[in-house]
Formats: C-alpha cells, structure tokens, sequence
C-alpha cells in the first residue's frame, strides 16, 4: 500500500540499497566538485598533502617536494571505462605534474597518466610504490606549456589503454597488468621554486576542474569503435612517440608508430624517421630491414649530420654482417672524412682485431678513446690488445686508465673485470691495489676493500715514497674506520683529505659530521668551520643541510633548523634521515606524538630501520623505556647485526633493569664493531652483575683501543675503588689528571679522589678549636727528631693519654705546667705526641722548614 513512498525523492535515501566500494559499477557519472556532500572523492589532511575543494575543482596540494601523492574515489571500482575531463597543475615557481589515476588498487598501485608543468605527458603503471614507464616524458599534442587545465580523455579496454590530450590523439599502449581498480587525483612536485616564491603551505597544487565516468559495457565498447574516427593520430605525435619508446630501448613499440605513419598514402619519410627506424631494427637484430633503412636514408640524405650518422649505423650493421672487410674499407672513408666518431673506430678496432691485425686494433682503439675521453670500454679494448702484443707495460698503463673512468662513472661491473689483469700484470704496484680497494670499497666488500689499502700503503712506502698521496684513498679508509665504529682513529684521516683537497666539499662534510657524532658537541668551533665550508662549497647538496639541521637541532635553534630541513626536503625527498630530523624537529617544538607520527612507516619505508630507531630514540628521551623497546625491536627485525641499535636497545633495557638480556646485545654489538663505548656498557652491566673482573677485562679491552678514553678511565677507577685497590686507583687518578675533563667527567675525578683520602687518610681535630689534620692511616713509623725551635700555633700538641682528646699548639698554650709542658684543660695530664700520623705532620714540617745540622768532623787538609 505504501510501496509509493519508496519512489519519492525525499524516501529514497533510506530504501536504497548501500554502495559496496568493492563492487565493479556500470554508470555514467559526472563529478560535482561545488560541495562536499556531492563529492566522491577523499579529502585528506595529511602530513605530506591536502585535498580540497576550491572554486569547483578538487584540489590536492602537496607539502614538500619530491613527492607523489593521490586523492581517490573509494565509493566504487571500474574495469573498462571512458573518462573524461580536464586536469590542470601549479607548480608554484618549481617542477610538477598534476595526474589521473586509474584500475588503482590503492595509492601505491594502479596506472597513472601525468601531464607536466613543462608541458609533457607520461603513462606508468604502479606496483607497490615502484613505477614502470609505459611512455615516458613527450610533449603534449598541441600544448607546449601547461598554462591551464588539459582536456584528456582516457580509454581503458581490456589491455588496451587509449589516451588523447587537448582533443588531439596522444598515445595508444597495451598492458595487462591490471584489469579494474578506483579512479584518482594525484599530484607530483619534483622541485620546489625558490624560496619566498612558494605560497604556505604547498609546494606544489594539481586541480581537477572537470570529470566523468562512463563504464556501461555497450558504451564503453562504442566509444573505443569510434576512438580513430574520433582522435585520428598525427603523424607528429606518432614520431614523437616513438622517439620516447627510442629513449627507453623499445625499439619493436619504435618501429611500430613509425610504421603506421608509414602506411598513409602519399607519406613522405624524412631521414632522421629512416635513421631512427635503422636503429631500432638493429637492436632487434633485423639486419636485412636495417640495411634498406640505411639505404634509404643515405639516398635523400641532405646534410653531413645526416650521412654521418647513417654511415655510423652502416658500420655496425657491417659489424653484425660478419663483414670485416668491409667495415675496415668504410672505416677509412669516415676517418678521412673527419666523420669517425668513437663508435666506429671502436668497431674498426673490432674488424681488425678478429682479423688478428693487432697494431691496427689497437690503433684503431685508442683513437675511440681519444673520441670519447669519459668512457673506459676502448681503454680497455686498447689494454686487451696490448697485452696480446706482449706490451705488458702499456697494456698496464691502459688497464689502470680504464679503471679509473669505469670507477668515475660508479661502472663496479667492468672495474671488477681490470681489477685481476692489472694484479696479473704488475702486482707490486700500489696504484693497482689502491684501485682494486676503491673497486671492493664500491660493492661494499669491506674486508677486501681494508686489506687492499693497507697492501697499497705498504707498496707505497717500499717503492714510490714520492708519489703523491691519494686524498680518496685516505677518505675511503676513513669510512671504513668510521664502519667500524672507529671514528677517533678516522678522524685525521679525514683532516688529511680535506687538507689535500680543501675544495671539496665532501671531504668537508664528513669531517664536520665525523666530529659532531664523534664528541656530540653542536659548538664545536671545528665541526662548524667545516659544515660552514661544506655548505658554502655545496650549497644545494641535501645531506650537507640535513646536517647543518641536525646541529642547529642539538643547539635548540629550531628556526634554522626548521630552514635547512626544507632545503634538505627540497633536495632529497621524504628520505628517512629527512623524516628523522623532522620527527626531532617535531619533538623538539613540543609534540612527541607528532613526531611518532611523522616516524611511522611500513617496511618498505623503512627498509633499514631508521625511522624505528629514532622513535625509540624519543621515547626514551621521554622516559617511556617500554615503548622504545617496541620500536628498536622493530629497527632490528630490518637490520639486525646494526651495532647502533644494538646498543640503543640495550641502553633502553639498562633503563628497565634487564642486565641479562642488554648483556646478550652488547656481545652481538661488540663482535660485530668492537668500541670503547660498547665495552664501556659491557663493563657497566657486568658491574650490575656483580661481575667484576669481567668489567675490569672490558675496561682494559677498551683502554686497549683508546688508552685515553675518560669515561672508561673513571669507569675503572670506580671497579678499583670497589675491590680496595688503591695503589692501582692512585695511578689511574695521574693519567686522568693529564686529561682536560669537564662536567660530570671531572665530579667523578674527584669523587674517586675523595673516595682514595677517605681509604688512606683519617682526620684528627683539635677539641678545642676544631683545627683538622688529614693523616695517612698506616703512615709507618717516623724517625725520631729534636726539636730546638716550637712548631707554628696550627700543627698538632698532642693527645692526652687518659681521655683521648687531641689539641693544637695554639691551644694547647692555654694550659702548661711550670716545665712549659702541654695539658689536657680536662685531665690536666700532661699531652703525648704518640700518634704516628700526628708524629708526621710535625717531621714534615721540621724537614720542609728548619735548616739541617751541618755534618760534624775533622776540616780538609789544606791542599799544598
């Protein structure tokens, strides 16, 4: 009977059945961006990025650079679709994208079409935070800046992905890595603009001024029929197309857009499409396609740029024939015609070479390498084929250059293939084993890396005590040193690479940060002389500035703290050192919990642990050992033979009192990168553990490293005390007298010197005045002397030997018998000097004071 009220607008709402955001919907849906209620889309408020709405446009405002974020539609999925609208960016004076996403799984997975602020488009599919181009940068069709919103429109078909910018055909891909998924906002800044030109509080704005779905089967099918007749492709944005599939070496998606281009009729092929269409049949091994593009080129070729380059492409195409004699004879064409370039000497190498004409090669190589002076591969051609000559010198000075350059290019593969020919060739030489250090320095084989730069220093002062020191070789050993938790034995190492090299402004930055971790002092008048140099030699390097915000952090300027982390953000993205000097900014400006939050990550995010560590590092600077445990339990499970947190959790569990397990830590840590602090807690725990010697053998082990570690010295000085060592206690107190000693250091100094008088000394007051004399408990028996003159008013009279009480001669001449003998004023018996301690004061003061008795005895004989 009231089945009619279901029908009426106002009812509607609490009949209709709840959307489910998993199902995959059919519709036609335009969004509505003038009011919330209407709109589909999240609007986050997240540390990283905002979305809003704003003059009827979604809005997503990113915070800081080097960062991409997106604003989804969580109400439904879509398989196939059409979607249009238009999408605009404001970079802000900086460098930006604005996106559309869609089949997203979530924010980390899906595809993603982005439009640049320098007017170029990109297709990528997402896996896990991981892009992988589809299409990279190339201009958008008809728009050579982004100076306001694109119209796009984007057809999803099965594996087929069309997409058309400005009404104009962009980019046609196939791809079947995801079939269905929600549709999106995003927004990249890859560079924020100069400072002061960046409106608070985003560096970068991507809006969405229009937008619709359309995903009923028979219309989305229709639509993708009629998407030719509709977005006919021009022959320029194919070639475009296919110069960016050139760019990302995918020749077989090359040779395809030209090729449609090609099947116009009455289509005139220019040189650099038959150029470009040469090479991609190259690299797919199409040598008889290859040749007749080459053909064709060179036959309407206009310039020497042109014929040069298809002459290059006929030099490898011989090369891959087999065909030696010709590529010798086209060789010595292009060299007489000044058109050789390093590719093809370097072929011609390859011809004379499998020819066995050696000279020739080798000729033929070091002219590649005169060609290209930055790559090391006809370096080491050249060397090979000296070394066949039997020219074992040169082919060493060879081999040695082309190592070099594979390592100034970061080339660890090919420098691992020189390094065993150069050992072969002249093992004695230092150079080679500096070489082979730096090459197991590169794929982190530290061991090797150590014990190749102490064979290089060791050659080095047997056979070329002239040559110049290597300021990167110095360097390394200081990282390594530093690996090894031996920052103090590094230090002048690396004040020896910034003296051989006071330009660089890395050497810098690293004995500024050596410094810093190593006394932990932000007014180090040194440390900031460097870091000032860094910055200066450096200005836009990120870790130089996470650094500099790192001290101004430790000195509690939060405000030049606050700027360099921009700059750092700016340069270097949301690393996790830069999420880490945030989290302390954060916790430094008054909000722990703030900071947790900026510190709270996946896995991914934090594959090391950095993130973790540093939140346990806050909560235990907050007291909450409990919680900090959770946390560096979290840092270990990413990195657990870390040595920082290791100890860090083992300090956390000092805190609680769990001596046993800490103790289990520490022994890990210290095999792991033996040091005095790590010994020094070892030695703290056994202590707790009543474990003495063993804390005594730690100190040692760290005194062993350091034999001037202060902290340990007095950590030793408190074991001695405990176990009634003073003799051993009083050396020790010397060599801590010899160390400059501040703060609590220099207390416990003269706590144990307190704790060594009260063991050794007693104290005897006079009854009357109070006067105190310090003597040693066990003085030993003093020598007997004669007194000719009275001691001074403070040194002691005496005790009385009936009631015990000691006085001064000052008071003690208050009361004398008629023999002028000192008194007890209570006894009235006579004071005794029987005490040795007291015997000994008065026999220090005879022996410092009064003239010694001239010896007694018969004059010289004259001399005659």
């Amino acid at each position: 009977m009231f089945g009619f009220l279901k029908r009426l607008p106002f009812f509607r709402k609490y009949f209709t059945k709840p959307a489910d955001p998993n199902e995959i919907i059919e519709e036609q849906w335009t969004a509505d961006f003038s009011k919330p209620k209407k709109n589909r889309f999240e609007l986050p408020s997240e540390d990283s990025h905002d979305g809003f709405l704003r003059d009827g446009a979604l809005v997503l405002g990113i915070k800081r650079p080097n960062c991409l974020a997106f604003v989804l539609d969580m109400q439904f999925r879509y398989g196939d679709c059409i979607l249009e609208g238009s999408v605009g960016v404001q970079p802000n004076g900086g460098y930006a994208a604005a996106g559309i996403g869609f089949r997203m799984v979530d924010e980390r997975t899906g595809y993603l079409l982005l439009l640049s602020s320098k007017g170029y488009f990109r297709v990528d599919v997402i896996r896990n935070g991981t892009p992988l181009a589809l299409s990279g940068w190339t201009e958008i069709p008809g728009a050579p800046a982004m100076d306001g919103p694109i119209p796009f429109t984007i057809a999803v078909y099965g594996t087929h992905l069309r997409i058309a910018l400005n009404g104009r055909w962009a980019v046609e891909l196939n791809d079947a890595t995801l079939s269905e998924g929600r549709v999106g906002l995003a927004c990249a800044c890859y560079g924020a603009g100069p400072k002061g030109t960046t409106p608070a509080p985003y560096t970068a704005e991507a809006y969405l001024a229009s937008f619709s779905v359309e995903s009923r089967v028979r219309e989305v099918a229709a639509a993708y029929s009629a998407w030719e007749s509709d977005f006919p492709a021009d022959p320029a944005s194919r070639v475009a197309l296919a110069e960016t599939f050139a760019a990302m070496g995918l020749p077989a998606s090359v040779l395809q857009q030209l090729k449609k281009n090609w099947e116009f009729p009455g289509y005139m092929r220019t040189g650099d499409e038959l150029l470009l269409a040469a090479r991609a049949a190259l690299q797919l091994a199409l040598l008889d396609e290859a040749e007749t593009y080459i053909s064709d080129c060179l036959d309407i070729a206009a310039d020497s740029r042109l014929r040069g380059e298809a002459l290059g492409e006929q030099a490898k195409l011989l090369y891959l024939q087999g065909n030696s004699e010709a590529l010798k004879e086209l060789g010595k064409k292009l060299h007489d015609e000044g058109l050789a370039d390093a590719t093809v000497q370097t072929l011609l190498g390859h011809a004379y070479f499998e020819s066995k004409e050696y000279e020739a090669a080798a000729a033929a190589y070091d002219g590649a390498a005169s060609l290209d002076t930055e790559s090391g591969l006809p370096v080491k051609n050249a060397a090979n084929t000296y070394e066949l000559l039997g020219d074992r010198e040169t082919a060493f000075s060879r081999y040695l250059e082309a190592g070099r350059k594979f390592l100034n290019q970061d080339n660890y593969s090919d420098l691992g293939t020189v390094i065993p020919k150069l050992l072969f060739l002249d093992a004695e030489n230092w150079e080679a084993h500096a070489l082979a250090g730096k090459w197991a320095f590169g794929i982190e084989d530290w061991d090797t890396a150590e014990s190749e730069f102490a064979r290089a220093d060791a050659l080095k002062k047997k056979h070329a005590k002239k040559a110049a020191d290597d300021p990167a070789l110095i360097f390394l050993k200081a990282l390594l040193l530093v690996r090894r938790g031996r920052r103090k034995e590094a230090l002048p190492l690396f004040e020896a690479a910034v003296s051989m090299e006071p330009e660089y402004g890395l050497f810098h930055f690293k004995l500024a940060e050596n410094r810093f971790l190593l006394y932990g002092d932000p007014g180090d008048r040194e440390m900031e002389e460097h870091i000032r140099t860094a910055l200066a030699l450096s200005p836009e390097d990120g870790w130089t500035a996470n650094l500099a915000a790192q001290i101004e952090l430790s000195k509690g300027n939060l405000e030049t703290a606050g700027t360099y982390l921009e700059k750092a953000s700016a340069a270097l993205g949301d690393l996790p050192p830069i999420r880490v000097n945030r989290a302390v900014y954060t916790f430094l400006s008054g909000s722990l919990e703030d900071a947790l939050s900026i510190l709270e990550s996946t896995k991914a995010e934090d594959p090391e642990g950095v993130l973790a560590n540093c939140a346990g590092n806050l909560l235990v600077r907050s007291g909450r050992y409990e919680d900090a445990d959770d946390y560096y339990r979290r840092a270990l499970r990413a990195s657990p033979d870390n040595t920082e947190y290791l100890t860090n959790r083992a300090s956390c569990l000092i805190e609680i009192g769990l001596y046993g397990e800490a103790d289990e830590l520490l022994a890990r840590a210290h095999s792991a990168a033996p040091s005095p602090e790590i010994l020094e807690l070892i030695a703290y725990v056994a202590t707790k553990k009543g474990e003495y010697p063993r804390a005594e053998a730690a100190c040692q082990a760290a005194l062993a490293i350091d034999p001037n570690y202060p902290s340990i010295l007095v950590s030793l000085g408190w074991i001695y005390a405990g176990a009634f060592r003073w003799d051993e206690l009083e050396e020790l107190l010397v060599r801590l007298d010899k160390l400059s000693l501040a703060g609590e250091l220099a207390g416990s100094r003269e706590e144990l010197r307190n704790k060594l008088d009260e063991a050794r000394t007693r104290a005897i007051s006079c009854a009357s005045c109070g006067r105190s004399w310090k003597v040693l408990r066990d003085p030993g028996p003093v020598p007997p002397i004669r007194l000719y003159t009275e001691p001074p008013d403070d040194m002691p009279a005496g005790t009385c030997p009936s009631c015990g009480k000691t006085y001064c001669i000052g008071c003690g001449k208050q009361h004398l018998d008629a023999d002028s003998r000192f008194l007890c004023p209570d006894c009235g018996k006579t004071l005794k000097l029987t005490d040795e301690g007291l015997k000994k004061i008065i026999y220090d003061w005879a022996q410092e004071t009064l003239p010694r008795p001239k010896k007694r005895g018969r004059p010289p004989k004259k001399q005659d």
